[in-house]
């Protein structure tokens, strides 16, 4: 799974985030599906969003995703809307 890997460097302190991660992505029998991160501000999110989508690229995986336009920032679940 060398493709999945993903450098401690670029990612400190979330070795068990990254563990499920790494589970979600080499578990193929329950695919589709989908991750949800979330927390508070400033935990890392976006770190360990990033981290994830540059996972399931190295395996080979379609990654879609999606954030809001600036102006739809402050609002909940904006750019999951049609």
């Amino acid at each position: 799974m060398a493709g999945a890997e993903v450098s401690k460097s670029e990612v400190v302190g979330r070795e068990e985030e990254l563990a499920a991660v790494r589970g979600f992505l080499a578990d193929i029998e329950r695919l589709p599906a989908a991750v949800f991160v979330e927390g508070e501000a400033g935990i890392g999110k976006t770190t360990l969003w990033r981290a994830g989508t540059a996972a399931a690229e190295g395996l080979g995986y379609r990654v879609l995703s999606t954030r809001p336009a600036e102006a739809e920032g402050r609002i909940s679940y904006a750019a999951f809307g049609v």
